[in-house]
This record gives structure tokens, sequence and C-alpha cells, in this order.
């Protein structure tokens, strides 16, 4: 064996440490980054879809209940740590988290998809005129039903009025069916529901301002009407997506759902069984007003905050489901997401019906809709849900649940 002199030794010595350190370049550039994605929707399949598009980004979906995943992200911004790298929240309480100062500010990020969202979208997802998140869905309201039990009982849909709607619930009470089921007890899904009705008559709780309206004749109206419904039997209370609201649809106890295009999926996943026997129509017009509008459920933003350490693929993962053509698509393959961002609706999925409800296309069914303000709203949830209870006990009238609700709103808010 030959002896190497000091130089050789020294070059081979040099090779070897550029290979290790090659190696492990390569190694590094092959790891994959992982994004904690926390949401309480059945998304899972829009998330792999995702990584299977971004090799070198591995996002991880964890669910949990919606205000859980609130709740829970809350305090970890206020302690510092325990926040996931992208959240999905709920848009009517963002507010409440991009006044933190705590979510990463996407302004600049996103210069080159802002134009594709509505106006009030991205003012709704703005502080101080800037951006700290995007919204990933907007939510309007139609009314999913089953077409087995109307054919049953000679009841023809899409109903014109929310009065043929009423006199369509008459007849089903008589053969014993219920017309829908009713949030009660009440909570903040209750409060959120009548909001979608009085949204749908063109009402609101709040100025564009943010002040509470004072004797509120919409609230008011459609307070008696929710009333009126479940004192003549027409709604029945029922604790919602439990195994026994799902097993009540089922069993063909209620005959309709007034509810948000989402919860489309939800049907379709937790009763398949009935795939041909729902259908799905617009939200009636209302018998004193001239225009077919809806109301909005709230629709869902994504933020990532400062705390994550990998905020580009974070940003990454939330621009594609939010700001692009094919994400905004799997949203909607996923949990029937209506698009947020405008340019989705040129793909060909929105032009076509879906064999489960019968050849209905949902995103056909949607009204025009008109503006809603949210100021407060975990507050405000709390007071109108808590009338509603009383309400429906019978302990008072709805004019008094809706001077209630607009003390209580101006004592706790001062608005």
């Amino acid at each position: 064996m030959s002896k190497m002199n000091g130089s050789a030794r020294t070059l081979l010595l040099s090779l070897v440490v550029l290979v290790l350190l090659s190696s492990v370049s390569f190694a590094q550039a092959q790891e994959k980054v992982k994004v904690t994605f926390w949401t309480w929707l059945s998304n899972e399949a829009l998330v792999e879809e995702f990584n299977r598009l971004h090799p070198n980004i591995q996002v991880e979906h964890v669910k949990m209940g919606a205000y859980d995943a609130q709740n829970k992200f809350l305090v970890a911004l206020s302690s510092g740590t325990g926040a996931p790298d992208v959240i999905q929240l709920m848009a009517r309480h963002f507010s409440l988290f991009s006044t933190t100062g705590k979510l990463v500010d996407v302004t600049d990020a996103v210069k080159d998809i802002k134009d594709g969202y509505p106006s009030n979208l991205i003012e709704a997802v703005s502080y101080n005129s800037r951006m700290y998140g995007l919204p990933a869905d907007v939510s309007p309201a139609v009314i999913w039903y089953r077409r087995d039990i109307f054919k049953k009982y000679g009841i023809e849909a899409p109903f014109a009025t929310w009065d043929d709607f009423a006199k369509a619930a008459a007849v089903l009470k008589k053969n014993g069916v219920t017309m829908m089921p009713l949030f009660y007890p009440a909570g903040g899904w209750g409060a959120n529901a009548l909001v979608m009705y009085l949204h749908s008559r063109g009402g609101n709780i709040y100025t564009q301002e943010g002040k509470v309206i004072r004797n509120n004749k919409e609230l008011e109206y459609t307070l008696q009407w929710l009333n009126d419904l479940y004192k003549n039997g027409f709604a029945e209370g029922i604790t919602f997506f439990t195994p026994e609201f799902w097993g009540a649809f089922k069993a063909g106890q209620f005959a309709c759902w007034p509810m948000n295009v989402a919860e489309g999926a939800n049907i379709r996943q937790y009763m398949p069984e009935l795939s041909g026997n729902w259908g799905v129509m617009p939200f009636p017009r209302w018998s004193d007003k001239k225009e077919q509008t809806t109301g909005i459920w709230g629709g869902t933003v994504l933020a990532v905050p400062k705390q994550s350490k990998v905020r580009d693929a974070a940003l990454t993962f939330a621009k594609w489901v939010a700001g692009t053509v094919q994400g905004q698509v799997w949203a909607s393959k996923t949990w029937n997401a209506v698009p947020a961002y405008s340019p989705a609706y040129k793909d060909n999925h929105y032009s076509l019906g879906d064999p489960y409800y019968g050849g209905d296309n949902v995103y056909k069914m949607i009204n025009p809709v008109k503006p809603f303000y949210y100021f407060d709203w975990a507050i405000t949830e709390r007071i109108i849900g808590k009338q509603l209870d009383l309400m429906f006990a019978g302990k008072v009238t709805p004019a008094a649940a809706r001077a209630a609700i607009e003390a209580e709103l101006i004592d706790e808010t001062n608005r």
C-alpha cells in the first residue's frame, strides 16, 4: 500500500467532508415541512390533494369542534405557545383574532389574488387597513328537503313564499311529520339561525357604524315568525349534529332543513342511504317583501399565527385553499363550500347537478344577499341565544325578547 503525502491526505479529507456536507444538504432539501391545520370541517380530502401537489409540504389535518378550536386558539395566542400553523375560523368571529396583533399580516403576500374577492370579504378580514386572513368561503342559506316525503303528501317545491312554507308545514303536521328541526336549546347556533332568517329579510342587529338598532321591527318580526313555527308544531327543538339528530332525519321525522349550503356535505355524509331522496330549493320570498333574498350563516377564514415557525409553507397552503380555482373547487367538493374567490365560479364544477340531491345544483339555488354587519359577535350570540330559550319556554313574548336583546347588547357592548 503506497503512502500518501500530506497534500494528498488533505485533498482526500476535503473531498470526504464535501461529500458529507452535500449529502446533508440534499437530505434537508428532501425533508418535508410539516404544517399543522386546525379545522372543524371534514376536509381531509382537500388536505390530501394539497399534500399530493406539494411534495415538500405535509399538512396535518387536526379536527375538533368549531367553538373548541377557536377557544383553544385564543388560549394559545394569549399564552404564546401551542397554536397551529394554520387555523380555519368562523368569519363572524374573526375580529376577535384580527385585533390581537398575533396573526401574520398577509396583505403583501396576497396582493396577487386580492382582486379576486368581493370588497366586503376583504373588509371582514382586515384591521386598520391590513389583512390578517384569507376568506375561504361564504355560507348562504337554502332549504334542504326530503323529496320522497314531499311527494308522498303532495307538496310542491320550491315554495314561492314563507307563507307557502307554513301551509305545507300544516299539511305535514296532520300526517305526523314535523316540517323542520329547531335549535332549542338555542345557544350560539340558535342565535345564528335566527340571524340567518333576519338577514334574509334584509334586517340587521347593528348598523354599518356598529350601533345597536333600537326598536328593531325586523328582529321582532323574525322572532315572532320563529316562535309561531315552534308553537304551531311546525318546528321541533332538538340538539343538532348528534346521532339523534341525524337519526330523526333518517326516520322521516323532519321533512326539511333551512340551513347553509355547506350542510349539504353533512347530509350526504351522514345519510348516504337517502341518496336521491333529498333536494334543495332557494329561500322563499317573505310575503311583505318584493325581493327574494337569502341570509348568510357565516363563512370561514384561514389565518396564520405569528407563532408559526413555517409561515411560508403555511401561507402556501392557505393561499392554495382560498386563493386558487383548484383549491376552491376542492373546498366545494369536501365541505360544499361556496367560493369566496370569485374566479373559481368559472370552473365547470359549479354548473353540474348532484345525483345525491336528485340532480339539483345547489349553487343555482342561492338568492342575492344584502349587507349584514357583525360586531362583538360572541356577546351577541350569547344574549340572543338566552332570549330565544326564554321565548320558546313561554317566559317572554317575542316583543319582550326583542327589547331585552337590544337593552342587554347596549349595556354590554356600549354600542
